[in-house]
């Protein structure tokens, strides 16, 4: 049941843990693509065919999620993967899913999936990946019955830190993100550490049903919180950069499914 809940509270995704803290843990594989927003639909066309292709027992993933761009510089389309571990996310064979659930095809659907295959590859030039680490104790809070089966907005902020990543995250969740569940329209929220690859140290997240929800909560800011703010900014170093995304889909039940009420 601990499980379940944790891979529920993923549907915001961007995650939370701070150095030295070790609550309940899990770890996201972040892979960004550059798709022309033209090719956005194609792209989750054949992103659903594999991915429900490639779903077995070589697998080691908790849970799969999707966001396309909406606003602000950056990559389109943002693919996170869940896993238990940093081990996992090693041992998790994509491919070989794939491969072993197409031998099952007869000849003609196995060439047809392969096309799929390699239009689907193709999108992926230019991609780069991070591992980040997740804790859902200290550093995430949503409200009460939260429905993540939607296409709510999801703000990631990205930010380098001068000092402590925990005393930055505190702060943060105690300035934004806590007024923002209890006292605002934030669906829910928190924050990230980076922990392999390309990436900023920290990740602020916050999600919203709409983009109207999300301008509300900004010109609000519910119930500000001067000394955590300032404590916040002082722990800034250099520049950091905002991305606005909406969610695209999710796995369930060993199938991708698009955000939404079924047809």
């Amino acid at each position: 049941m601990k499980t379940i809940i944790k891979i529920r509270k993923l549907g915001i995704v961007f995650a939370l843990l701070f150095s030295g803290l070790m609550y309940s843990q899990s770890y996201i594989e972040t892979t960004y693509l550059d798709v022309p927003a033209t090719k956005i639909n194609r792209f989750v066309e054949l992103h659903k065919m594999v991915v429900d292709m490639s779903q077995g027992e070589d697998r080691t993933n908790n849970a799969h999620w999707v966001y396309r761009h909406w606003y602000g510089s950056g990559e389109s389309i943002v693919l996170n993967d869940i896993y238990s571990s940093s081990e996992d996310a090693i041992k998790d064979n994509f491919r070989g899913a794939f491969n072993k659930n197409i031998e099952a095809l007869s000849e003609k659907e196995k060439n047809e999936m392969q096309d799929v295959f390699s239009e689907w590859w193709s999108f992926f030039q230019g991609h780069w990946d991070e591992l980040r680490v997740i804790n859902f104790d200290k550093y995430f809070l949503e409200k009460e019955n939260v429905d993540w089966d939607q296409p709510f907005v999801l703000v990631v902020g990205h930010y380098n830190s001068n000092g402590s990543l925990s005393k930055m995250g505190d702060a943060y969740m105690d300035w934004q993100i806590k007024p923002g569940v209890n006292e605002g329209l934030m669906m829910g929220g928190g924050a990230s550490v980076h922990y392999k690859g390309s990436g900023s140290d920290v990740q602020f997240f916050s999600s919203y049903e709409n983009i109207m929800d999300f301008a509300k909560s900004v010109s609000s800011q519910g119930s500000d919180n001067a000394e955590a703010r300032k404590t916040f900014w002082n722990m800034v170093s250099g520049s950091h950069k905002d991305q606005i995304y909406v969610h695209i889909g999710h796995t369930e039940e060993g199938k991708f499914n698009l955000a939404g009420k079924d047809k």
